[in-house]
């Protein structure tokens, strides 16, 4: 197999490149009413949860956590600032090792303006999409490559979701919590299961044997699980679908994944940093083997899409988490808003910047994007 890129010129001027972006890329993608009232009614459940749920969950008051909150020094502050930017810089190394030629400034921009979006809508990974080929489109990048990144990306994406209840549970055993012999033995089981898992994703994306191997066994879950629901099996076959994400991702995988791996190892390391600081700054003597436990929960649950990035469910599990861990109920709900702020509401604003730029200047970067060969992108 030829290991060579899609050279970010190709777009330019290949018709062939220009059929693979999406529709909603080339008129530019906007909500709909129904996009509008789904993020309305979203976004007031979320609040809801974090209002009502998050402190009861605790078993604080609000009265308690917002004195808590002035606890928080000016240092504090600008130490986790710092922190927060330091992770959106670091997880640019994600999409400039998954779409090699891009600069980590656009790299940037990619993530500002994604972020916008899924913080916004329940269900908002397409609209994400659209505003990524739009943007790496533009940049004169190919449709193919673009996919690429966004395959490589969300399988990044997807493993450290695994891999972070994996830490977060070895973590847990450290923190001297004393769960029931049920309690460890599910612990002790979920770890074992997820470390498996993982392995054998990362193994899939390195090897089409082993590709093919788990889309066999896919097969046959899924045609056993057919029959005892008295249901048609699926025409498509997961060991065709594994072998062919395989080896389209494995060019990628194989030169980026240094830089892929670093940016989400940095990126995470970066908010939980963050989130040990608010802990002690608040008042908490919690150990870091808590504060790596509690924020891998809270990440996990962000993948509830009832709301946007799980709001108030994330919280509300977090904070219990760390009640649990022997952290004072208002330390808890307090350091759980602060998380709050830093991992969704700082960044509506900044990604509201980062959309109105892109906006400005879309007509500009589209008539480059199809008019005029690149031999790199620029800055």
């Amino acid at each position: 197999m030829s290991e060579e890129y899609p050279a970010p010129s190709d777009a330019a001027t290949s018709s062939a490149d220009d059929a693979d972006v999406p529709e909603a890329v080339r008129s530019g993608w906007r909500p709909s009413v129904k996009h509008i009232v789904m993020s309305a009614l979203s976004l007031v459940l979320a609040a809801v949860l974090v209002v009502v749920v998050v402190p009861r969950a605790a078993g604080a008051n609000w009265s308690d956590s917002f004195a808590v909150l002035g606890q928080l020094s000016v240092k504090d502050i600008i130490l986790m600032t710092l922190f927060w930017a330091l992770g959106l810089w670091m997880y640019t190394f994600v999409y400039t090792g998954s779409l090699p030629g891009l600069t980590h400034s656009k790299g940037l921009a990619l993530n500002l303006t994604g972020s916008l979006v899924s913080n916004l809508l329940p269900f908002g990974g397409a609209a994400g999409v659209a505003t990524t080929y739009g943007l790496t489109y533009a940049w004169g990048f190919s449709g193919l490559a673009t996919s690429l990144m966004i395959l490589v990306s969300g399988l990044a994406n997807f493993l450290i979701r695994l891999l972070l209840p994996v830490v977060g549970l070895v973590a847990l055993f450290f923190t001297g919590v004393k769960l029931s012999g049920a309690g460890g033995d599910v612990a002790l089981g979920t770890l074992g299961g997820l470390a498996v898992i993982t392995m054998a994703l990362i193994l899939m994306l390195f090897s089409s044997t082993v590709a093919a191997l788990l889309g066999s066994l896919g097969d046959l879950l899924v045609r056993g699980l057919c029959r005892v629901l008295r249901r048609p099996t699926p025409k498509q076959s997961l060991r065709d679908g594994a072998v062919k994400m395989q080896g389209t991702a494995v060019v990628v995988i194989r030169r980026g994944w240094p830089s892929i791996a670093f940016g989400m190892c940095a990126y995470y390391g970066s908010e939980i940093i963050l989130f040990g600081i608010a802990l002690h700054g608040l008042g908490s003597d919690i150990g870091w083997a808590g504060v790596v436990a509690a924020f891998a929960l809270s990440r996990l649950l962000t993948a509830v899409v009832v709301t946007p990035s799980g709001v108030g469910i994330s919280e509300a599990g977090t904070a219990g988490a760390l009640v649990l861990f022997g952290v004072p109920p208002a330390i808890a709900t307090a350091a759980v808003i602060v998380l709050l702020v830093y991992t969704y509401l700082i960044e509506l604003p900044t990604g509201a910047a980062g959309w109105i730029w892109v906006i400005a200047m879309r007509k500009r970067w589209f008539k480059r994007g199809f008019h005029r060969a690149q031999s790199s992108p620029q800055e």
